[in-house]
């Protein structure tokens, strides 16, 4: 009797153990490992993210910044973190749907428990207010009859830009040269001294550098840029979009995932990260962790395809 009474003393401190350090998650700093440099896009909305997530949490969300090789050094930091949850990664999904195709990196696409997507990004086809193509049909007029001419940059191999232009050159029959940048702000600079012609980006750049969006790869207008067309409305069904979230590593402690999906949710729904985002040219599209990672594999089937039928599979 008194063994048996002792061994359910001692289960039930057990219990009581776990439930509080169940509980007491999170008791220290968290750290945001974003995986692009400071002041782009990412960084900024990882920024604001984890400002709104603090808030939640009521511990610090530190971002931490590991750039470098298309987002992919950031990503293999997340891979290989801690399961504690006090470390997670904002990233975009290139890093996880396109650079592995090309390379090879040291994470799978189920190395990781998804949180929540977080933004979206439509990709714009954009050229100079001054170009000679005022319409998106009277540059794919141009580039069937001048094959491998019309030059145009992106923010890097494998980047959702590069992979819009790619489908697009696909679904219209035509062949320009790609010029890689390693950001925006590289690749506007030669948009703008005439190095290239035309430019895969975002709205945000679109703003900044009074370009002209001959089109969206998105599946309807958008409403940042209502005048500019769809590529699929223009007869090439080709749609793009960079879409950013926040991930953990594989076997993060249920207990601290749940927190953090939570937190992530209500941060997500706030009007200061909607009002930040929106000021930054980017669409606040959140979705749970079960909806992003399916959406995620959904394109990284798609982008396989797109990259062998391209001949860079491997490469």
């Amino acid at each position: 009797m008194f063994k048996t009474a002792l061994a359910a003393a001692g289960l039930a401190l057990l219990f009581a153990f776990t439930g509080a350090s169940a509980q007491s998650y999170p008791n220290q700093p968290i750290t945001m490992i974003v995986s692009f440099p400071p002041g782009g896009a990412t960084d900024l909305v990882g920024r604001a993210l984890a400002t709104e997530m603090t808030k939640v949490l009521g511990q610090s969300v530190v971002v931490m910044n590991r750039a470098g090789a298309a987002g992919t050094i950031g990503s293999a930091a997340v891979a290989n973190a801690p399961t504690n949850g006090y470390t997670f990664g904002f990233v975009v999904s290139a890093a996880l749907t396109v650079v592995p195709h090309l390379q090879s990196v040291p994470y799978q696409l189920d190395s990781f428990q998804y949180l929540c997507r977080a933004f979206d990004v439509p990709v714009y086809a954009l050229v100079r207010a001054d170009s000679r193509f005022k319409s998106m049909r009277e540059l794919i007029s141009y580039a069937r009859a001048n094959p491998g001419k019309l030059n145009y940059a992106s923010v890097g191999l494998g980047s959702l830009p590069h992979m819009a232009a790619l489908d697009l050159e696909r679904s219209a029959g035509i062949k320009m040269n790609h010029i890689p940048y390693k950001g925006e702000g590289p690749a506007v600079v030669d948009l703008l001294g005439k190095h290239v012609d035309l430019m895969f980006g975002t709205n945000a750049v679109a703003s900044t550098h009074k370009l002209l969006r001959l089109a969206a790869a998105s599946e309807k207008r958008t409403a940042e840029s209502p005048d500019a067309p769809t590529l699929t409305e223009l007869g090439y069904p080709v749609v793009w979009s960079i879409v950013g979230g926040a991930i953990a590593p594989k076997g993060i402690d249920p207990a601290a995932r749940a927190a953090l999906e939570k937190a992530c949710a209500t941060a997500a729904a706030t009007p200061a990260y909607q009002q930040a985002l929106v000021n930054m040219k980017v669409v606040p599209l959140y979705a749970d962790g079960e909806t992003y990672r399916i959406q995620l594999l959904r394109d990284a089937g798609r982008n396989r395809v797109l990259i062998k039928d391209s001949g860079l599979l491997g490469q």
